[in-house]
């Protein structure tokens, strides 16, 4: 059995190798993450060193899961682009690979891509960032070798510690404003369920193309009352009416992917 290249790999790649415990990964990130034995883990800052050796260099898959190096402008162009520009062109001189996944974010949609948004809808950034996000998905596409799989999550949030129960546990008085009235979310067991399903189904390298990854909308009061049943929400949360963009994940649900 082929190994699994994943770049990036922290939480979700935890996630990704701990339900695939027959499956040897490789592991390439910043910081070390939690010990798996089914994970070989290499230590490197590809901002720093551009030259990786791997004890492998025939895969069956890569997955991407890159991250700014901080949230400003130049974060994105260094955490996305800059290290594609070099990682891409390692995977295409120096190993194989059969299927490629990237994980991005329907941050690359913006409001006036409206509501019902599918994969069919151009994206159409409202800030520097998502443009730079958008512009590494298309960078990636046209460098691999392979159509890759792009995955673009919404609002990742963890079943144990939401982050509007840690906004409730450390409350200081101060109620959060929200932006819009509607929360568009992805769990991050399911993401890895996603990528889990693909890495281990042979049928799935016919998958390929962008592919949203979001539940339906659902109004931010709604959700507090299942993360925290026990408080209000007006008494932590300032609400707002202002009805943003939404998803429909029927593509996901079709592809077998969550099952």
């Amino acid at each position: 059995m082929k190994k699994v290249l994943i770049i990036g790999y922290g939480d979700i790649g935890s996630r990704i190798a701990a339900r695939l415990p027959k499956q040897e990964f490789i592991g390439v990130s910043r910081s070390a993450p939690a010990d798996l034995p089914n994970v070989e883990f290499i230590q490197q800052d590809w901002m720093s060193e551009s030259k990786l050796i791997l004890p492998s260099i025939d895969f069956s898959t890569i997955v991407l899961i890159l991250k700014p190096t901080s949230s400003d402008i130049d974060g994105y162009q260094r955490g996305f682009l800059d290290a594609s520009y070099q990682m891409m062109d390692f995977f295409n001189n120096k190993i194989s690979y059969e299927k490629l996944l990237i994980v991005t974010s329907t941050r690359v949609y913006g409001l006036g891509n409206g509501r019902g948004i599918t994969e069919a809808v151009k994206p159409l950034p409202d800030d520097q960032q998502a443009r730079i996000i958008l512009e590494y998905e298309e960078f990636v596409a046209r460098e691999s070798k392979i159509e890759p799989l792009i995955l673009r999550p919404s609002g990742l949030y963890d079943e144990q510690a939401h982050w509007m129960k840690n906004h409730v546990d450390t409350f200081n008085g101060k109620k959060y404003p929200l932006r819009f009235a509607e929360a568009n979310m992805f769990s991050r067991t399911n993401l890895a369920l996603v990528i889990a399903n693909y890495i281990r189904n042979k049928e799935s390298a016919h998958i390929s193309g962008p592919l949203i990854c979001s539940e339906q909308a659902q109004k931010y009061s709604e959700v507090f009352s299942l993360v925290c049943p026990d408080h209000s929400f007006e008494d932590f949360f300032i609400g707002s009416d202002k009805i943003g963009k939404s998803f429909d994940p029927q593509k996901l649900l079709d592809s077998g992917l969550m099952r």
